[in-house]
């Protein structure tokens, strides 16, 4: 599963992909940086279930949840589709993301169709690779370093991209 810096990374590069309209983002932020950290937040949301609730990867890794980003959007921000649809996509590039990684701990893999199929789906290949929880130990953290690494390699061209492109389009 990748790292939360991977998941900002993912939630930045869907959310900028979408919401590439400049008056959108001047609209919901004076500043370019708070729509990119909001979309950034929404990438690590999922995760949100390893701190408060158990069992990790469950209802939050689900794309039911997604959806229901976008309608906190409508209701937040009425008349923007775009902003809620980017939304939407930073939350699901979490879901996305961990199910391209490699996952250590049963059950293997997400929810992703949680509440209509209580199934755990992981992809054939892995993508990423499999974060260490041993915090304690020195390899441990060797092992997250490697691993930021290897996300800032696979998802970080495509997050800089979509900054890019949308400064572009500015």
């Amino acid at each position: 599963m990748p790292t939360p810096i991977g998941h900002a990374l993912g939630g930045i590069a869907a959310g900028a992909m979408i919401l590439r309209d400049p008056t959108t983002i001047t609209s919901v932020a004076r500043r370019r940086l708070s729509i990119l950290a909001t979309f950034a937040l929404l990438g690590m949301l999922a995760d949100i279930d390893f701190l408060v609730f158990s069992p990790h990867r469950h209802a939050t890794h689900s794309l039911v949840v997604g959806g229901l980003i976008g309608i906190m959007g409508m209701a937040v921000l009425p008349g923007k589709p775009l902003i809620w649809m980017s939304g939407s996509a930073a939350y699901l590039s979490h879901v996305f993301l961990d199910w391209l990684g490699a996952d250590t701990v049963e059950p293997i893999g997400i929810m992703a169709l949680w509440p209509f199929d209580e199934g755990h789906y992981q992809a054939p290949i892995s993508l990423f690779l499999p974060v260490c929880r041993q915090y304690w130990l020195l390899d441990c953290w060797l092992s997250i370093g490697y691993a930021v690494s290897y996300e800032l390699l696979i998802v970080g061209p495509f997050a800089l991209a979509a900054v890019l492109l949308n400064r572009r389009w500015r």
